[in-house]
């Protein structure tokens, strides 16, 4: 039987990442960043105004991006999961300055990533991710 709407059309298997809503690796990788930089910013004005940090589901502090150092200068990392983002060669950690200025720069982080400047380390990290579960989960089929 032939199908006439599809003829002159390809036809196979649906791409990797068809039933994914945000398409590509790099599009979905960088959302989970954009999303937790808003997560961070949050963290970093609760700080400012001197409120507690919210509790995890295990009851504890939930985790910042961001540390002072002792002359109350803050650094801060970027993060693709746990993984912190290489931003020049191997560094991956910025002097932000006071506590004050971190909301700005987490903006500023996510509109460079909007703009495509961190996509090279972001898709090594995402790579690199899915290489490692792909060969847990080998490692467990053999296993079992």
């Amino acid at each position: 039987m032939a199908l006439s709407f599809i003829r002159g059309k390809k036809v196979g298997a649906p791409p990797k990442y068809a039933g994914s809503k945000k398409g590509d690796p790099l599009t979905a990788a960088k959302t989970k960043v954009i999303d937790a930089l808003k997560v961070q910013k949050g963290y970093a004005q609760l700080t400012i105004e001197g409120k507690p940090l919210p509790k995890t589901d295990a009851g504890r502090e939930a985790s910042t991006w961001f540390y002072r150092e002792i002359d109350g200068t803050y650094w801060t990392t970027l993060r693709y999961g746990q993984l912190s983002i290489p931003l020049e060669g191997t560094n991956t950690a910025v002097q932000v300055g006071p506590l004050a200025e971190l909301p700005a720069f987490y903006d500023a982080a996510t509109q460079a990533i909007l703009k495509g400047e961190l996509d090279e380390p972001i898709m090594a990290l995402q790579r690199a991710r899915s290489a490692a579960l792909k060969g847990e989960t080998g490692a467990a089929r053999k296993a079992a």
